[in-house]
């Protein structure tokens, strides 16, 4: 079956008001138990959202994000990792992800998405806690964090 439309609607055009940023920031490293994990830029359309500190990703205010998370690490056998968004310096259990390791494979893996308008008034500070037990020695992690502002509130 054809659908033919003799006069699409065309989108409304207008001037760029800067509106088009998101960034995905990328993990690699081995970090202690208890610390912020260090973060690099991996992909940037604008400069609204930044990287401080090489742990704290800025938003900048009037926006619901949408933040996707996905972390892959090798901690030792029948360990596990934790990982925790925190905004504005408070931890936000609501978002963590918890990630155990099996007995036999040493790979562990989380992932997380959520919203959040925590930088509705002025700017929010978003950064990772990485937690994982003392029998774990070190723990190798690689990931990757994607910010996209939703709608302009």
């Amino acid at each position: 079956m054809k659908f033919c439309c003799p006069n699409p609607p065309e989108p409304p055009c207008g001037e760029d008001d800067g509106r088009r940023f998101f960034a995905q920031f990328a993990v690699q490293s081995s970090p202690p138990s208890g610390s912020e994990l260090p973060m690099l830029v991996y992909f940037q359309e604008g400069e609204q959202i930044r990287l401080e500190q090489d742990s704290q990703i800025i938003l900048p205010p009037g926006y619901l994000y949408l933040i996707n998370y996905l972390f892959l690490a090798i901690p030792e056998a029948d360990g596990y990792m934790q990982i925790i968004p925190k905004i504005n310096n408070s931890l936000r259990l609501l978002y963590a992800s918890y990630a155990p390791a099996g007995s036999v494979g040493r790979n562990a893996t989380a992932s997380g998405s959520f919203t959040t308008n925590e930088a509705l008034t002025q700017e929010a500070m978003l950064s990772f806690h990485l937690t994982y037990p003392p029998t774990v020695r070190n723990i190798d992690i690689t990931g990757a964090i994607s910010v996209t502002p939703v709608i302009k509130i």
